[in-house]
């Protein structure tokens, strides 16, 4: 039997097919319908897709800050407090990326059983009322980006999500890497994250699909344009296959700055749907506050020249020196954001500095490479067997072979 041949990957007789799951999350989108936002509201946008692409249009370079205290209560203060204090220094943090505990992947069921008191260090949010409360204390965008799709309680946490009024859901990422204790049903995992996925393209409003490729396949492969063509092959399970919009963020292991920005440089040009966010170069934090402080700003700087010069929507983030050491406080992210704001004021200084060619002839390759594993990786899959225009199918084939 070929190592890859289908039924050495899938040696199951009957699958229900992508299509069917993908109508059945289309069908729940008519009761499960986007609710209010505070962001919105006030922003007057339809969508936060919407809202970037003024943003983008206007010149303004976005922020992203990461939340989510183990205290619910502590983590709606912290949704208030640090867009208060950003305000009053006449600065604006966009959005917020919302830390789901890993546990909220499990059905609500299984979660109640407790799975011997497992759990991690993010928010458990009981209903959609307690998403809504959340999402509901200032006036900056919900994303919902960890243990939502991708998991078992795929389903149900995303119709918790739009009815807090998000409009960026994910990590389609963690769907091929991430595994949960004790849960081995990756065909329930599947259909779940498929009929999301239905669900999310069946809303009136454009949702994005949020993808960290950090947290996917693109992390575990050495070459960049094996890492870019990850991402196209979401493109076309999300926009091909389910009919939405995906939206990808990167950052936490780009160090080399020519390569950082030649890969925002591509993906903007492969996937002209806004993204979500570029994340900060977590790894290059490695001493004291001080010395991150060095971290901070070499990696920001190419990410506010890159958006200035190539708007991607791709909000970007000032990751608080203290994260490698612990949860930041929200002091230490506000500290962060207002690096950030005057960071960003001293940019267009900075310009005349700043030679992309380097990078432009890299993203081209980058483009070029991408293209090719996306092509070669659905091609040889189709002639071992795999239906490649199935989402259950394929998405379950490239999670079982893996990245290798």
């Amino acid at each position: 039997m070929m190592p890859l041949a289908r039924n050495a990957i899938i040696p199951e007789p009957e699958l229900t097919p992508g299509a069917e799951l993908l109508a059945g999350g289309r069908a729940l989108a008519k009761t499960w319908t986007l609710g209010p936002s505070a962001f919105l509201a006030e922003v007057g946008a339809a969508s936060e897709a919407d809202y970037k692409r003024r943003q983008m249009a206007a010149g303004r370079i976005m922020r992203h800050a990461q939340i989510g205290y183990r205290d619910p209560a502590k983590s709606r203060r912290a949704y208030a407090e640090i867009h208060e204090r950003l305000a009053a220094a006449g600065a604006r943090v966009d959005r917020y990326g919302l830390c789901l505990d890993w546990s909220m992947g499990y059905p609500r069921e299984r979660r109640e059983e407790g799975f011997g008191g497992l759990r991690g260090t993010g928010m458990i949010l009981e209903g959609p009322e307690a998403f809504a409360r959340l999402t509901a204390a200032a006036p900056v965008a919900a994303h919902f980006g960890d243990f939502v799709l991708g998991f078992p309680a795929a389903v149900e946490t995303t119709q918790a999500a739009l009815a807090a009024g998000s409009t960026a859901i994910g990590n389609l990422g963690q769907y091929f890497t991430f595994r949960l204790p004790g849960w081995d049903d990756d065909v329930a995992t599947t259909e779940a994250t498929v009929t999301a996925l239905g669900l999310i393209a069946g809303q009136e409003t454009e949702v994005l699909v949020h993808s960290n490729l950090d947290d996917g396949f693109a992390a575990t492969l050495s070459d960049l344009t094996s890492a870019l063509g990850a991402a196209l092959i979401e493109k076309y399970l999300v926009e091909d296959l389910a009919g939405g919009r995906v939206s990808h963020c990167h950052g936490h292991h780009f160090s080399e700055p020519v390569a950082r920005l030649a890969f925002q440089i591509a993906l903007s040009r492969a996937n002209p749907t806004p993204g979500t966010m570029v994340y900060g170069n977590t790894t290059s934090y490695r001493g004291e506050p001080a010395a991150n402080y060095a971290s901070l700003a070499g990696y920001l700087l190419v990410d506010v020249l890159a958006q200035a010069r190539n708007p991607s929507g791709h909000a970007v983030t000032p990751v608080p020196v203290s994260e490698n050491r612990r949860i930041p406080e929200v002091d230490e992210i506000v500290d962060a954001q207002l690096f950030a704001d005057r960071l960003i004021d001293q940019a267009p200084d900075q310009t005349p500095l700043f030679d992309p060619a380097e990078a432009e002839a890299l993203a081209e390759r980058l483009l070029r490479g991408g293209q090719a594993f996306r092509d070669r990786t659905l091609a040889g899959l189709a002639e071992a067997g795999f239906a490649t225009d199935d989402s259950l199918e394929l998405m379950l084939a490239l999670r079982r072979i893996g990245p290798r």
